[in-house]
């Protein structure tokens, strides 16, 4: 299965189906981490270490904190190069639909995943913003809020959060690859919830 990278820099509808292998296949964290509450159709937060790669291919800087079989991610496209290990300052990133991100830069997009209950929830953001603040090595940092839709029966979520401590790195080769058939997107997944890294309420 393509990384989660592959998938929130690809269409729409696959947006979320690679976060259990990337949450599998990722190097670990090197000391950065994200927290992330959501409220909504359903009311949760996330707060787990976090990792920050470029994907030279897109020209893409991906985010992403993954606990058990939850995970967030996001995605930005600067208009100008971001390279790995230079600092940016500040900048503003409008979330749109992650199939119109690369084409409408600079923009960013949001995705969101975690068990609800007896079901996987799939989300990704329509609106918003992402405010990158710094991305010095060791102290990218920044903040996000948007407005999340399922990808399945419509329910909305606002989410809000941030993120400090983290180093950019190089995307493995191959970042860009082409995701496959949406498998979580196209339905719901009923199945009993066996831990996983979100607190819902």
């Amino acid at each position: 299965m393509h990384s989660f990278r592959a998938m929130l820099a690809g269409s729409a509808a696959a947006v979320l189906v690679g976060l259990a292998c990337s949450s599998r296949n990722s190097p670990p964290p090197r000391g950065g981490s994200l927290q992330v509450e959501w409220i909504g159709a359903d009311t949760g937060k996330l707060s787990a270490p976090a990792v920050a790669e470029w994907c030279d291919s897109l020209k893409m800087l991906e985010l992403r904190a993954i606990s058990g079989d939850t995970g967030v991610a996001l995605a930005l496209y600067p208009s100008d190069s971001v390279t790995t290990g230079v600092a940016a300052g500040p900048a503003d990133y409008r979330v749109v639909e992650p199939h119109r991100a690369d084409s409408n830069r600079p923009a960013g997009a949001i995705a969101l995943r975690y068990f609800a209950e007896t079901s996987i929830r799939g989300y990704r953001g329509d609106s918003g913003t992402v405010t990158l603040k710094v991305l010095d090595p060791g102290a990218g940092a920044g903040r996000f809020s948007a407005y999340l839709r399922s990808a399945t029966d419509g329910s909305k979520l606002t989410v809000t959060g941030s993120f400090e401590g983290l180093t950019v790195t190089a995307a493995p080769p191959g970042c860009g690859g082409e995701p496959e058939e949406p498998e979580l997107l196209n339905e719901e997944e009923d199945e009993e919830y066996d831990g996983g890294g979100a607190d819902t309420e």
